[in-house]
């Protein structure tokens, strides 16, 4: 249950917006308090790597104001070069001595001094394949890239009071719309502008996780080079706005093209997946983020992967205001709040 004290802000900045999601307790569930969403230059970041923070703190700030969002405490998460996940196999052993020992052992896991970063765990369960060991789920994180991070937050007027990871956020709000399948293998892929997040989880526990190097710019490049137009019209185009007039065999051509390239590499990581658990097998995919909102992606994706597929949309079991939020723009935009979403569901003190 929501304690309204304990309630954070879902603060997600992407490398092609910020967006902010607010929930609280509803009568049956989690009731929409706010969202919204507003662009950052394309200057700011590069490569998935912050390179201008004073602009993503003016839009932070902008957005938050015109969202009558105070100051105050929040959830964000980092993603992508900073961060290493991995499920590892432990001895059985309690919770401190697990601790203890993984301090001791860092190096035999994460290809950094223990100094330079941030290490957190999960145990998970018993492991299937040893007697008397557990799995452990381990999550290291760049030391100076977090706390550049949580400054920069500090400095838009927030305080981070949970910093947690793309990976994490998008099984938690896929659990929170969809619920928890026990014995089916789900891979949810948030498409973002520079890179694809993809996890793999069972039973609200993820077995996998990998990024890939392709997001919706991709497509956008794609569209803008083969109708030789602007990006900013590009980008319209995918989305399905003004194309009346849009040669169809040009524009599918850059599309079917750009996905295939990106599914070739989908399948590359899946393949890995099926190479550490060759007996599993991916029952469903679900699609976020920004792109997933191209006409009949799913489709294309099924087709493609061989496995039936869906776009998320994490705001339609929410309890909404219909007077202040219209359903048409909720339905637009609910794929790319899915990790906002995800992140607005931590609570302070969480771990």
């Amino acid at each position: 249950m929501f304690r309204k004290q304990k309630a954070l802000v879902g603060v997600d900045v992407g490398s092609y917006a910020v967006k902010m999601v607010e929930l609280a307790e509803g009568k049956a569930g989690h009731r929409l308090v706010n969202i919204g969403m507003a662009l950052i230059p394309r200057e700011a970041v590069s490569e998935g790597r912050i390179q201008r923070p004073e602009m993503v703190v003016e839009t932070l700030r902008k957005l938050a104001t015109n969202l009558k969002i105070k100051p105050g405490p929040i959830a964000a998460s980092i993603s992508g070069y900073e961060v290493m996940i991995k499920k590892i196999e432990m001895p059985t052993m309690t919770e401190e001595d697990l601790g203890v020992r993984l301090r001791q052992e860092i190096a035999q896991y994460v290809p950094y001094q223990l100094d330079e970063v941030n290490v957190d765990y999960e145990i998970l369960d018993v492991s299937k394949s040893r007697a008397k060991f557990m799995d452990v789920l381990l999550v290291a994180a760049k030391k100076e890239a977090v706390s550049a991070y949580v400054a920069m937050l500090r400095t838009a007027g927030f305080d981070p009071v949970v910093i947690d990871v793309d990976y994490f956020a998008l099984s938690n709000a896929f659990e929170a719309t969809y619920g928890i399948f026990a014995d089916e293998n789900i891979a949810l892929m948030d498409i973002g502008a520079s890179k694809t997040t993809m996890t793999i989880v069972q039973a609200g526990r993820p077995l996998f996780t990998r990024d890939v190097t392709f997001g919706g710019y991709s497509i956008t490049h794609r569209i803008a080079q083969e109708l030789e137009t602007p990006e900013d019209n590009a980008e319209r185009i995918k989305l399905g706005l003004g194309i009346e007039n849009v040669d169809r065999a040009r524009l599918e051509k850059a599309f079917v093209e750009t996905l295939t390239e990106w599914t070739t590499d989908v399948k590359r990581a899946l393949d890995f997946f099926f190479s550490h658990f060759p007996e599993a097998k991916l029952h469903k995919i679900y699609l976020s983020g920004g792109s997933a909102r191209i006409s009949g992606l799913e489709k294309f994706v099924e087709a493609e992967l061989g496995v039936p597929s869906e776009v998320c949309n994490p705001l339609q079991h929410l309890e909404v205001d219909a007077g202040r939020f219209d359903a048409s723009y909720l339905e637009q935009i609910g794929p790319q709040m899915t990790i906002g979403l995800g992140l607005a569901l931590r609570r302070a003190g969480d771990k």
